[in-house]
């Protein structure tokens, strides 16, 4: 306890003489002492200080326990508080958030909370417009009822436990509200056969469809359709509704999607505005005869969309590039391509060694050993629209450089007329050939258009650099560490 006497008596001091002038003593006595050994007195004090904060390290330590087991019992007791002053409109504010982000389990959920909380999410139609097959046919009945006329989305599982003739009773129960379904997955062919045999065909406000499984849907009325998602299956080319589409997603395991035909249904999509495609350890099928016949292909860039994603994970270089042949004619604002893959450093020109990436808005994100301020160059050499770069090392490979290219006068212009440039988790950064690059595109007589220069999350620049290069070269330059 001579730690705690200690404190008590500095903090005895410091109530009687105040912060300030309980320190100035060197003694740290009440009485001054006339005469004293300056060491000897100085090291007694520094014992006593010591002391003291051994007593209010334990303190501290204890008081954090005890703060920590007030929170635990306190935060019931604030949510619930909270939760009671809340308006019901606020509270169904954040009813509709939790839907969104975890669907008919949250409404379930939420429902069973308190009498108040079952008021307002049966009050709220929103909350009840997912189905699911796993649901009976007694919750069935009573979400199609809580939904009022809003439209619904449908879930057919596909699971392996659910026998066909729960599927088929799912689907009729749900099949009188058929005109109000706005969104359908479809796991597995007998889906499609088993709705053609009730004549739920006729879907007038369905506008997402998903499906893992071949389909044709040819007898099927969908106006309203303009976004698919699927699974190593496409609608097959020539299908009216391919017309319609504003939005497709497609995941390609392997060599299950043929490039060719892929392209000639990518043609078909007249109002396309989203791409995406995912690609999964792809590979050419082994009767694929090359080169591919690129006539009928529309000219490169001539068809412009909004936005263009790619992800590559495990695909051949090869497949790839042919892929890249088949949607050299688009034209997105914004195009992000990824790759996780550790083969080679190319994995952005087409077949004919030509740079895929195309765009207002280019975002790339690799594990592979690229140089980026050469591909940097090579991007606004091939892509006379681009404003926005976006660079991503998803691993040490991703090289910013140990030396600066020798980049001639045109080069560095075409890069200065950038408006927006960023790096992201380049931790082998080099802060020199950074220096070098950020003064050549900001501290120049020419005039530059470059509005922001960012640097985020590369571990190995230093916060005084930083702040000495934007001192330099000005606010343009910003990074978040």
């Amino acid at each position: 306890m001579d730690d705690l006497d200690a404190l008590l008596k500095l903090l005895t001091r410091v109530k009687t003489k105040g912060w300030t002038n309980a320190f100035l003593d060197p003694s740290g006595d009440e009485e001054p002492q006339k005469e004293w050994e300056p060491l000897l007195t100085l090291l007694q004090e520094m014992g006593r200080a010591r002391a003291c904060l051994k007593a209010t390290d334990v303190i501290r330590e204890h008081l954090r326990r005890k703060l920590r087991a007030l929170r635990r019992v306190n935060m019931p007791l604030v949510l619930e508080d909270g939760a009671k002053r809340l308006p019901d409109e606020v509270l169904a504010i954040i009813f509709e958030k939790g839907f969104i982000m975890d669907g008919s389990q949250f409404s379930l959920n939420v429902s069973h909370v308190s009498r108040r909380f079952r008021r307002i999410s049966i009050q709220m139609p929103l909350l009840w417009t997912r189905f699911e097959q796993t649901y009976s046919e007694g919750q069935i009945r009573e979400f199609i009822s809580r939904s009022g006329q809003l439209y619904v989305d449908v879930d057919v599982d596909g699971l392996s436990n659910v026998t066909a003739s729960q599927t088929e009773s799912f689907l009729q129960l749900l099949g009188e509200n058929s005109h109000r379904w706005s969104s359908f997955y479809i796991p597995e062919s007998g889906i499609e056969s088993a709705m053609t045999r009730f004549g739920i065909t006729n879907l007038p406000r369905l506008r997402h469809l998903a499906h893992t499984c071949q389909v044709n849907l040819s007898t099927w009325s969908m106006p309203a359709l303009t976004h698919v998602e699927a699974w190593s299956w496409l609608l097959p080319a020539g299908n009216p509704l391919l017309s319609q589409l504003t939005h497709f997603e497609l995941n390609i395991y392997e060599d299950s999607v043929d490039i060719q035909e892929l392209a000639v249904v990518l043609h078909d999509m007249k109002k396309l505005q989203d791409l995406s495609l995912d690609l999964n350890y792809c590979k050419l099928a082994e009767d694929v005869n090359l080169p591919l016949d690129t006539a009928a292909y529309p000219k490169p860039h001539s068809i412009p969309i909004e936005k263009l994603t790619i992800h590559i994970y495990g695909a051949e270089m090869e497949y790839s590039a042919i892929l890249f042949d088949a949607l050299m004619h688009l034209t997105p604002s914004t195009l992000e391509l990824s790759s996780s893959d550790e083969g080679p450093a190319e994995f952005f020109r087409n077949s004919k060694r030509q740079i895929f990436p195309y765009g207002s808005t280019i975002k790339l994100t690799t594990s592979k050993p690229i140089n980026v301020l050469e591909t940097l160059a090579d991007l606004d050499k091939s892509c006379d629209i681009v404003r926005t770069v976006h660079f991503d090392a998803s691993s040490k490979d991703a090289m910013f450089g140990t030396r600066m290219p020798k980049f001639g006068v045109k080069v560095w212009r075409r890069l200065r007329s950038l408006s927006h440039l960023r790096f992201k988790n380049f931790d082998s950064l080099n802060e020199q050939v950074f220096e070098e690059f950020t003064k050549g595109l900001l501290l120049t007589k020419e005039e530059s258009g470059l509005q922001s220069l960012e640097i985020l999350s590369c571990k190995n620049m230093s916060e005084d650099f930083l702040l000495d290069l934007r001192d330099e070269v000005g606010d343009r330059l910003k990074w978040t560490l």
